[in-house]
């Protein structure tokens, strides 16, 4: 398992990028929890300020976050707009089992690069690629559902925030 950390200023792309991901791992039987900053910030940054210091701690905590899940056999799907690349460099050699995915511009810590001309559906299947080719995943969907379990399937999916 693996944290994919999620960059980029346009975070809606992101977020159905990283849903899309979610869905398609859930389809090859992974486990998979998405944690968007600007949900999960009120519980996480308790007790931070908005200095440069407290932003740092918030986005090891977001590391520590997806370290936990990742230890527990979950794709932790993180999509945080706002660490620093010192703060992800910290984060990724802390923790490790880490992917950095970026909407547009390239950094240092820059795993995959989406375009930011592509639609969600595209570059999660470039993501979904890249998994399969560094062997993180299987390769192909191995599981086939009937129609009625595919039902199912999405509306539990949707109870839970991911479609």
């Amino acid at each position: 398992m693996k944290t994919i950390w999620f960059c980029g200023d346009n975070e809606d792309m992101l977020t159905s990028t990283a849903e899309i991901v979610g869905e398609e791992l859930i389809n090859r039987e992974q486990y998979v929890e998405l944690v968007v900053q600007s949900e999960v910030q009120e519980i996480l940054g308790r007790g931070l300020k908005d200095t440069e210091a407290d932003r740092s701690t918030f986005a090891d905590r977001l590391g520590f976050l997806g370290n936990l899940l990742h230890r527990n056999k979950i794709f932790a799907l993180i999509i945080s707009k706002d660490a620093t690349l010192n703060d992800r460099k910290k984060i990724k050699e802390t923790y490790g089992n880490y992917i950095q995915v970026n909407l547009g511009d390239k950094d240092s810590l820059c795993d995959l690069v989406l375009d930011t001309k592509d639609d969600s559906k595209t570059n999660a299947k470039k993501i979904i690629e890249h998994l399969a080719k560094e062997k993180s995943i299987p390769e192909q969907c191995t599981t086939v559902y009937s129609k009625d379990e595919e039902e199912e399937i999405r509306r539990r999916l949707e109870e839970l925030g991911y479609v």
